[in-house]
């Protein structure tokens, strides 16, 4: 049951919509995919901030907060949080049991379009900025970092402020409610399509095409001989040169994997709205499950980062809390020196072959020793002892 007003063109705007027990037992689904998303996107952004502040007096380029993907990786996460921030106000909806036309709508609605295109530009960049280091071997200045941040951000605000500022007034606004939460309207069905689900389909687009080029490259199996690219059956692995090392080539393309995953989560709402762009009715249920999975966008980058070991040096988020016994103060530069990646056993991977190209060494285990510290020790009956920091390379 919805309550609508009739505009100039004949169309309705609606004002109100009830909801049915089934429809807000199916939007709870989303709220709570959504909260998961918010506590993992939340707790990793804080655990990269606490790198970085522990890490400020480093001068060491070869840390991940001081590599241009961190910058761009942080920001796909402040669009996961803003996803995940319009679906949570959802809550609302399920509480009152309708969804209401009001400025808070216009705020949800806000947020959804920029969590949208927010996601699809970050995730394009990572696989544009990954494409330039390991198929173009390029060399991107710091400057290049601070014009994309300002022009891609700067972008996601133009989109959101374009629909409201392009669109007649005898059509009702633009924002408004669709479906079972507020988001761009029914009537503007064509700006939706243009300010929003072209420029996710188009990002998803180009960068599968943009990794499967890499992806050749890394191969062997795609050769850039200047202007030319020339392909070859026997596979001849990319070795780092200039001043890509091999640590730089092995975050970077590890990146390539959020391209990926962007494409996935994203593949249930293609194949939803294109079947309704031709005429078939797209089920509840299926709308449900579409939405889950893309709020899952959030979760599934935590889980990839944390699954790209030696990324962030854990004594940069946890040094104060794994200190067991007092130790002397360290200067700045033995710190630097603890926590650069080459220094860092977590970091084994960066090291290189004969050839140059990286190769991926495993952290050394834990070992047992005699130590009179613990043999004198009623309290511990474990003889495994952890590289202390005086004992580090």
């Amino acid at each position: 049951m919805a309550d609508a007003y009739p505009l100039s063109n004949g169309k309705e705007f609606l004002l109100q919509v009830l909801y049915t027990e089934r429809e807000r037992n199916g939007v709870a689904v989303l709220i709570a995919a959504s909260l998961i998303s918010c506590i993992a996107v939340t707790g990793l952004l804080v655990a990269i901030a606490l790198s970085a502040y522990n890490t400020r007096g480093a001068t060491s380029q070869h840390l991940f907060v001081r590599t241009h993907v961190a910058t761009y990786f942080v920001s796909l996460l402040l669009s996961d949080l803003l996803q995940v921030t319009g679906s949570l106000m959802n809550a609302r909806w399920v509480h009152n049991m309708f969804v209401k036309y009001d400025t808070f709508c216009t705020i949800q609605a806000c947020i959804k379009q920029a969590a949208d295109v927010g996601l699809a530009l970050w995730s394009l960049v990572i696989a544009i900025h990954t494409f330039n280091t390991l198929f173009l071997r390029l060399e991107m200045a710091r400057v290049v970092m601070y014009v994309t941040m300002a022009g891609v951000w700067s972008t996601i605000a133009a989109l959101v402020i374009a629909g409201p500022a392009t669109s007649d007034m005898r059509n009702g606004p633009f924002y408004g409610i669709s479906g079972y939460w507020c988001w761009i309207t029914d009537v503007h069905a064509t700006k939706r399509i243009l300010l929003d689900y072209m420029i996710m389909f188009i990002s998803a687009a180009l960068s599968f095409m943009l990794y499967s080029l890499v992806f050749l490259r890394l191969r062997g199996n795609l050769v850039v001989d200047g202007w030319y690219l020339r392909l070859q059956m026997s596979p001849a692995p990319l070795v780092p040169v200039g001043k890509t090392g091999p640590y730089i080539v092995t975050i970077t393309r590890r990146m390539l994997m959020y391209p990926v995953a962007y494409t996935i989560v994203i593949l249930p709402i293609a194949a939803a709205r294109f079947s309704e762009w031709s005429g078939h009715e797209v089920p509840f249920l299926v709308t449900i499950f579409c939405d889950t999975v893309y709020l899952f966008s959030g979760t599934v980058n935590v889980i990839l980062f944390s699954m790209t070991r030696r990324i962030l040096p854990p004594r940069s988020v946890l040094g104060k809390f794994m200190i067991s016994r007092p130790h002397l103060i360290e200067s700045s530069s033995a710190m630097e020196q603890t926590l650069a990646p080459e220094n860092d056993p977590y970091y084994a991977s960066a090291n290189v072959d004969k050839t140059g190209a990286p190769i991926d060494v495993q952290p050394p285990m834990l070992k047992r020793v005699n130590s009179p510290d613990l043999e004198s020790s009623s309290n511990t009956g474990s003889g495994i002892s952890f590289p202390s920091e005086h004992s580090m390379p």
